[in-house]
């Protein structure tokens, strides 16, 4: 009876290590990474739109951490965006713990109100619809770090030359989901900038002192207070749409005022210091 006990139990034994020997098995032949990318659930679409050639190697069945490490090294740049991913960094994954040998960091473009704007998912013909001229950096840039400092240039001057489109960006439901702060429909009290930018009789023309975004905005603010004061319907046809004024506006007043002022200027009789009224 006894002899028999050991027996069954010995069977018990060898059954339960071949159950977890097999369980092993299976556990190593999982691919780590492909359970990242379940943990952190980013979906196919976003990997095709952000991660295109990531996306092509978990296609594949069966693909190996190899051919992972291989896009590692060959694409630095999504490899450093993935990394981004707020998912993925929830994770806190040592990368050599699944069998990720990294390659050198990347640079990475960084700018708050740019991942704002990414962080909704805006469609391209809801930006072209709602703030056509937003500014998009150029992410294929050799220098990011420099990038970034441009773009944020360039957005100001973008709030600047077009506060209407600002206004639409600020209450997009998609980015104002992503704005605590968000109360109500944010309305800008603004007169658009142009207006009162220096300009003279003669078509303005960009200068050139070395800071050339600088440069640029302040050749669009002249260009387009030029077109207002002396060619209004021109002005309208290239920029009517982009501004609107406030209702006690008198436009014809303005123009005819810097009108008056520049050909004084020209004829030398600005100010009058003679009229001490």
């Amino acid at each position: 009876m006894a002899h028999s006990l050991t027996r069954k139990r010995l069977s018990t034994l060898l059954a339960s290590t071949m159950l977890a020997i097999g369980t092993l098995s299976a556990q190593q032949n999982v691919n780590p990474f492909a359970e990242v990318i379940t943990y952190a659930n980013i979906s196919t679409t976003n990997l095709k739109k952000d991660f295109p050639h990531l996306s092509k190697v978990i296609a594949k069945d069966g693909y190996t951490i190899d051919e992972v490490n291989a896009w590692v090294k060959e694409y630095p740049k999504e490899w450093a965006d993935f990394n981004q991913l707020s998912d993925v960094k929830k994770l806190n994954i040592a990368w050599a713990t699944v069998g990720i040998a990294e390659a050198a960091k990347a640079p990475v473009f960084s700018s708050s109100f740019y991942q704002w704007y990414k962080a909704a998912n805006i469609s391209d013909a809801k930006r072209s619809e709602a703030f056509p001229h937003f500014p998009l950096p150029n992410l294929n840039s050799t220098n990011l770090e420099q990038e970034a400092i441009n773009y944020d240039g360039n957005v100001a001057t973008w709030q600047r030359l077009y506060p209407e489109e600002y206004q639409n960006f600020l209450n997009t439901p998609e980015l104002t989901a992503l704005n605590p702060s968000y109360t109500g429909y944010y309305a800008l009290n603004y007169m658009p900038m142009f207006i009162g930018s220096d300009i003279n009789l003669e078509k303005p023309v960009k200068a050139s002192t070395g800071n050339d975004a600088k440069d640029e905005f302040k050749y669009q603010l002249q260009l387009r207070n030029w077109y207002f004061v002396f060619q209004p319907s021109e002005f309208e046809k290239l920029y009517g749409k982009d501004y609107k004024f406030p209702a006690d506006f008198d436009a014809q007043a303005y123009r005819e005022r810097i009108i008056k002022i520049l050909n004084e200027i020209k004829a030398g009789t600005y100010p009058d210091e003679s009229n001490q009224h």
